[in-house]
Order: structure tokens, then C-alpha cells, then sequence
């Protein structure tokens, strides 16, 4: 490239960043893949005459951005286009390597993806199903923020990964965190991520060809959350389960039985916004309620008042909405984690708390009597 005035140069670095914001490349992100902040001065020449600004000229800094994002300047034409190659990872960058395990649904796998980060500011992805990413990295306070998008593709895809890192901002052997992007459908989605360290790039392979390790996995399966695509008018047009379960909610009283295969009492209450609590044993639960199909509620409860998964006292129950064709009760399936007082899984019945008050204890006992031989029991 031939020596030219700084205002053409400032004209040419403002044609490569406007052809950048085209390809949804925004000027900061630019700016944090060559480590230079003074973009806006430099292809303003009126403003900023000075050869030099950020110790660099403009003629260095249009090779840098055409190495950078492998564009190549067409002096006869004056235009920008792609074909130049890749500015290479040269021995004086700093690189750190990870390796990123990410749920699969679809194929029902983990699936695995490098991410090599360069200098602790720029990012690159890369799947192995041919996907290629680029993006910036930065740390603010105790949290890692990679943002990414994907090549090739007409219309780019972003993708956002939030991770904490806590008061080590860099190099911690494994990191934990959340992503949000869209898939391959379409369909937006976000979930659980785990990012473990390779110190040396020719492990990567290695570790890309190995079994995950079971720990992993476990901790990544099903933690993913998919949103429909569509835009409802209002919140009517919302999924129908709220309304079912409001249709439910209530204060119940629950029979179930104890380890002498005797019907003990317990309180359960299913609130309007999916939360339920109740008594049981002395003890309190709380959780929430989801529907699993238009005939069946699973009440998920912990003990305490905190619904997390650290709590160790676990209780879920299984409504089934169809009443038993004697009195009012519903027939219910039990699980728990072998809390004191009564068995692991067991049958159960449910009244309304008012549909209760209107039989006397014989029929109550009778109906009971009658459900004995129903109940199963695994210790």
C-alpha cells in the first residue's frame, strides 16, 4: 500500500469500519480486538490532524484492521472486501484455552466447543459442527462476559456467556455460567455451560475425543430452556397451564400413609402463582407446581423455605385431576427421599379442605378402608 495523505487514510479506516458495522460488528467491539480505544479520532481528520494518535499512525492502523478481520483494500476500485487472511495468534499473544460443555437436547448429548481467548479481550469459538465464532471477552467485578457472533452466516447470530469467576479474574481451572443465543431453528434459547482449562494447545484434541466426564454431564442434562417463537398480543395468549393449575389451587389435605401402612394426615396448599406449601410430620415444605399434562400436577416441595437443590429433605407429589367416583378425593402418587416417618414412593389421596368439612370422619374412614389395598409402598 503506497503512501497516502492521513485524510485519505482516515477516509479508507472509516470505509473498513462502516463495511465492520455492516457485518454487525460494532466500533467497541472492534476496539477491543486490536487493543485501541481512539477509532472515532482517528478517521475524523479535520478534528484530529496529528500524524500519530495512540501511538500508531492511520497507515499502521488500516493494516491492522485489514489483518485483523481478513479484508483486503481495493485501491482501484476503493472498496473493502473479504479475502485477506486472519491475522495469526503469534507467540507474543497471550492465549488461554478451554475447552466448553454445553447440553445438546436435540441429539441428547453434551457437546463440546473451543474457546480460545487472546490477550484477555478478544474471543474465538469454535463448534465441532463447523461453527465458527468471534466475539470479546471482559470481566467486570466477579463476572466473566463473552460476547460472540457467528460467521458466515448472512444474517449473524449473537451469543451472550455469563460466567462467574470470582476474585481470580483470569486462568481459574474451571468456570461455571449461562448462556443465552439463538439455535439453529430459531428458536431462542439458554442454559447451563461449564468452561474447563487445557493448559496446552495440543491437548484440545484429546480432550475433544474423550468420553465427558460423567460429572459433567450430570451437572449439564436437561439444563436447558427453549422460548417459543411467537409474539402473544396479550398475556391471554400465554400457555394454558396457569390457568389449570389456578383452576387447582387451594388448601388440600393430604392422606398418606406411614410405615405401619396407616393413613396419616398432612396440609398442602396450592397458590394461584404455582407455589405450594405444606405441613407434614411437623415439618415444612415448600416448592412449586407444574402441569405435565392436562390430568396430572406435579408438587415439587423441599423442606425449609428455600426451593434448592442443596435443600436434603425432598417431597413430589403427582395430582391426578380425575376424582375417584366416591366422594371428593383425588388419587395421588408420592415420592420422597426416605424422610422420617414414611416410605420412599407410596399411594395417596387428596381432598379440598371444604370438600372435607362436609363428610363426617366414618365416611372419611370408610373411603380410606376402602383405598388400603391401593397402596404401594418401596422402602
Amino acid at each position: 500500500m503506497n503512501e497516502v495523505t492521513g485524510r485519505v487514510l482516515a477516509d479508507r479506516i472509516s470505509k473498513v469500519l462502516n463495511y465492520l458495522k455492516e457485518q454487525k460488528i460494532t466500533q467497541y467491539e472492534i476496539e477491543q480486538r486490536i487493543n485501541y480505544t481512539s477509532l472515532s479520532k482517528a478517521k475524523n481528520f479535520d478534528r484530529y490532524p496529528q500524524v500519530i494518535i495512540e501511538k500508531m499512525s492511520r497507515q499502521e492502523l488500516l493494516l491492522r484492521l485489514l489483518e485483523e478481520f481478513g479484508l483486503r483494500y481495493d485501491e482501484a476500485t476503493d472498496h473493502i472486501f473479504p479475502g485477506g487472511e486472519l491475522k495469526p495468534i503469534t507467540t507474543s499473544q497471550e492465549v488461554l484455552y478451554y475447552i466448553m460443555y454445553y447440553y445438546a437436547f436435540a441429539r441428547e448429548t453434551v457437546g463440546k466447543a473451543v474457546i480460545r481467548i487472546i490477550n484477555k479481550k478478544r474471543v474465538i469459538i469454535d463448534y465441532r459442527l463447523e461453527e465458527h465464532w468471534e466475539g470479546t471477552y471482559e470481566v467486570v467485578e466477579n463476572y466473566t462476559f463473552i460476547n460472540a457472533v457467528k460467521a458466515g452466516d448472512s444474517t449473524p447470530v449473537k451469543k451472550l456467556i455469563c460466567l462467574f469467576s470470582g476474585t481470580k479474574k483470569y486462568g481459574r481451572p474451571i468456570l461455571l455460567g449461562t448462556y443465552s443465543t439463538v439455535k439453529r431453528d430459531g428458536f431462542p434459547a439458554a442454559g447451563r455451560i461449564l468452561l474447563e482449562k487445557v493448559e496446552q494447545e495440543d491437548d484440545i484434541h484429546e480432550k475433544l475425543n474423550n468420553e465427558t466426564d460423567p460429572r459433567i454431564v450430570s451437572y449439564l442434562t436437561n439444563k436447558v430452556f427453549v422460548s417459543k417463537t411467537y409474539t402473544p398480543n396479550s398475556l391471554d395468549d400465554l400457555s394454558s397451564d396457569h390457568r389449570i393449575i389456578q383452576k387447582y389451587a387451594g388448601r388440600y389435605v393430604l392422606f398418606y400413609p406411614n410405615r405401619n401402612h396407616e393413613f396419616t394426615r398432612a396440609e398442602l396448599t396450592i397458590e394461584i402463582n404455582s407455589r405450594s406449601t405444606m405441613d407434614i410430620g411437623g415439618l415444612n415444605y415448600a416448592g412449586h407446581t407444574k402441569l405435565l399434562d392436562p390430568h396430572t400436577l406435579q408438587i415439587r416441595l423441599q423442606e425449609g423455605h428455600s426451593f434448592t437443590e442443596a435443600s436434603q429433605s425432598s417431597l413430589t407429589i403427582f395430582f391426578n385431576t380425575r376424582k375417584n367416583t366416591m366422594h371428593e378425593f383425588y388419587n395421588c402418587a408420592g415420592i420422597s427421599n426416605e424422610l422420617e416417618g414414611y416410605p420412599a414412593s407410596f399411594a395417596c389421596f387428596m381432598i379440598r379442605l371444604s370438600d372435607l368439612d362436609n363428610l363426617s370422619e366414618k365416611q372419611v374412614n370408610n373411603f380410606l378402608e376402602d383405598k388400603r389395598n391401593l397402596i404401594y409402598i418401596a422402602n
